[in-house]
């Protein structure tokens, strides 16, 4: 070959490589991990805008995030104390902020329904009457979620209550006490996120801790408490250490155990916390890494084997089903706390027989459809207009969730923290046996929890469930169910743009009938049903247009037995609620 053409093949060879560099994602070295600020009460001042984010050397990635580029500061907050969250919205479109796991009346939840419209500011205020634990926040928007989640809107909630304050355990922020968000996230050759929706939602090939790529976190030797978020759309983690060490549970997503559970492997679904104890002591100048074992989940589960979606498919994802890194533990320093208490808090157990009401929760897909039927819960998709169930405030009830599908699902109930009672029938193992708000149900399989519905009641505003893989949730397998107070006698809400609308009943209670009585501003068409304790449609009573001014129409109940019954009236679409008593 002569010289020039060596050197024309040099030229091609050189411009190859570079055009192949230029096209890859220059992935960052070993970095030190990300810790989001924090911000403290009584007043919380959140904006969510769109950003840019440096995940890898040189490469500004387009992002949402709040207050900063990615992600949102941690919220400190104290259990018994009112606080106020302003929440500002410049995205430059729609969206909610769900307080995940608290216990929140429904109109400060931050579910569908409490949308912020852009460039406008959302203020709820609450009393915190979680127990010590860790919660986060994200958005809530129907069909847009699993964007909003995955480009940067979420955050760490901390909440602390005197019980843990007085425990020995590391608490000192960023240092022993280190809130570890996890993400899977897919980049093109630009260097910017690809969302891809549908099905469970994508599993990404890289991961990110914090907003960080390849972390390092530096801990001092002794007693290390991690608080870990699977923060991810659909990917569910095998935790352990690289050496396989036991490592211990303290907390799960709604508050402490009643003691730490040794192991060395832990599984997390999306939506789900743990609160983790990491014995570190003589271990100065060494290092342990916090790895997922992928391999070891099940069959299609997202990020097992065949599990999720990714570049060119589930089964072509470098993460799904093989054991990877989670982040490098660097150890150095001495700590004073060097042990690990051998009891926590007291977990009363709800009792099944103190159970007001049971409710049947089918995982499956919509009833009726031909072709492949979109998943759905009890064989419906959500429909923002229609209330799924209802509950009565201050009762205890079981709900048994059974998974009819082929695939895996974490199931999320808002306003509460519920006792898983079995699992098929069995007990669940320990580390299950605390206060959990998402818990992952496999295929075939039936579970059982207990709550009890206190303190908040709304007849307008509804409370979600649904499942956790964001792409599921965005393709509407979640229902909504309304808390009535039976007490109450009238409502009085705020549907704009009718003005107070008022509706009553009398007499209340009733034997045979009762006239139920509304006002409108405007010809509205007006629909009207009665439902009994357990949500079940009884009867319409009216559907169809009526007048402006007041209205009335009549139940006649007949042979409906003695009980709390509820009446549900959409003006237009936009539903209120009462309960009624019948007493014979």
């Amino acid at each position: 070959m002569s010289p020039f053409h060596m050197t024309i093949c040099r030229i091609f060879f050189l411009a190859s490589v570079s055009f192949f560099l230029a096209t890859q994602p220059v992935l960052s070295q070993i970095n030190p991990l990300a810790i989001p600020p924090t911000l403290s009460g009584p007043t919380y001042d959140l904006t969510l805008a769109r950003s840019s984010h440096e995940f890898m050397n040189g490469i500004q990635t387009t992002t949402l995030g709040i207050n900063g580029t990615y992600l949102g500061p941690t919220l400190i907050l104290e259990s018994g104390t009112d606080v106020q969250m302003n929440v500002t919205n410049q995205i430059g479109e729609p969206t909610t902020i769900h307080w995940h796991g608290m216990h929140v009346a429904p109109e400060d939840d931050g579910g569908p329904h409490t949308v912020i419209p852009d460039g406008t500011t959302w203020s709820p205020d609450f009393n915190v009457l979680d127990q010590a634990t860790t919660f986060w926040y994200h958005p809530h928007l129907h069909e847009r979620t699993g964007e909003h989640v995955y480009k940067g809107l979420a955050g760490v909630i901390i909440v602390r209550d005197a019980i843990e304050v007085g425990l020995n355990l590391p608490r000192t922020y960023g240092v022993n006490d280190i809130p570890v968000v996890l993400q899977d996230r897919q980049f093109n050759a630009q260097g910017q996120l690809v969302f891809n929706p549908g099905g469970a939602g994508q599993t990404g090939n890289q991961m990110v801790i914090n907003g960080t790529l390849d972390p390092f976190v530096a801990l001092e030797a002794g007693i290390t408490r991690l608080r870990l978020l699977n923060g991810s759309n659909s990917r569910v983690y095998m935790l352990g250490l690289d050496n396989d060490a036991d490592f211990h549970m303290i907390g799960s997503d709604g508050g402490l155990l009643s003691a730490p559970v040794a192991m060395n492997r832990l599984k997390l679904a999306p939506g789900e916390r743990a609160d983790v104890l990491f014995d570190l002591n003589g271990l100065e100048g060494q290092s342990r890494t916090l790895m997922s074992y992928s391999s070891e989940l099940t069959q299609g589960e997202p990020g097992g084997v065949g599990g999720g979606g990714g570049p060119g498919g589930p089964n072509t994802n470098p993460l799904n089903g093989t054991d990877f890194d989670i982040m490098e533990l660097r150890i150095s320093g001495t700590s004073t706390l060097n042990s690990i208490p051998s009891s926590l808090v007291t977990v009363e157990p709800l009792n099944e027989s103190d159970s007001d009401r049971s409710r049947p929760m089918l995982l499956n897909n919509v009833t009726g459809q031909g072709g492949p039927a979109p998943l759905a819960i009890n064989g419906v998709e959500l429909d923002l207009n229609v209330i799924n169930e209802i509950v009565t405030l201050g009762d205890t009830e079981i709900w048994t969730i059974t998974n009819q599908t082929g695939e895996p699902h974490p199931f999320h109930i808002h306003d509460i923290q519920f006792q898983i009672l079995d699992r098929g029938g069995i007990a669940p193992p320990a580390h299950e046996q605390g206060w959990k708000d998402t818990v992952l149900v496999y295929p075939g399989e039936p579970v059982r929890i207990i709550s009890r519905f206190e303190d908040h009641a709304d007849p307008t505003t509804p409370y979600m469930y649904h499942c956790h893989f964001l792409g599921h949730e965005d393709g509407g397998m979640m229902g909504q169910f309304l808390v009535i107070d039976p007490n109450a006698t009238t409502i009085e809400q705020e549907l704009l743009p009718y003005g107070d609308f008022e509706l009553m009943n009398y007499p209340d209670p009733f034997v045979d009938w009762t006239t139920i009585v509304y006002s409108l501003e405007t010809i509205s068409h007006v629909r009207i049903k009665v439902y009994d304790a357990t949500g079940r449609a009884l009867k319409t009573l009216f559907d169809g247009f009526r007048d402006a001014g007041r209205n009335e129409s009549i139940w006649k109940a007949g042979s409906v037995p003695s009980g709390t019954y509820f009446i549900q009236i959409e003006v237009d679409g936009i539903p209120a609620t009462k309960s009624v008593r019948i007493t014979k």
